[in-house]
C-alpha cells in the first residue's frame, strides 16, 4: 500500500514538474514520465487520464483542445494540459513532503 501511494504521488509530482516546463498531451506525458524515471514508473492510460481529470477538477491543471494533422492528412483534436497557479502550489507541497521522507 505504501509503495502504491508513493508511486501515485511520484507520478503526480512528475506530471506537475513536466507541465511546469511546457504544455503536453497525455501520450507525451506518459512517455516523459517513463523516460525521466529511467523506466521505473510507467503510467497506463487507464490510470493516467483519471489522474489528469482529477487534477483538472482540483484546479491544478487545465486542458485545451488543439487540432493536429495526422500523417495521413486528417485532422484530429487532442487535449493539451497546462499548469495553473494552484498546480504550482501543489508541486511545492509535494516536493516538501518528498524532502521530509528522505
Amino acid at each position: 500500500m505504501a509503495i502504491e501511494n508513493f508511486k501515485k504521488g511520484s507520478i503526480e509530482m512528475l506530471t506537475l514538474l513536466i507541465l511546469q516546463e511546457r504544455d503536453v498531451h497525455g501520450y507525451q506525458l506518459s512517455q516523459m514520465i517513463k523516460e525521466r524515471s529511467g523506466g521505473l514508473l510507467t503510467v497506463q492510460e487507464g490510470s493516467l487520464y483519471p489522474m489528469l481529470y482529477r487534477m483538472v477538477d482540483c484546479g491544478y491543471i487545465t486542458g485545451h483542445d488543439e487540432i493536429v494533422e495526422t500523417k495521413f492528412g486528417r485532422k484530429r483534436s487532442r487535449v493539451m494540459y497546462h499548469l495553473e497557479p494552484a498546480g504550482l502550489k501543489r508541486l511545492i507541497q509535494l516536493k516538501r513532503e518528498y524532502d521530509e521522507v528522505q
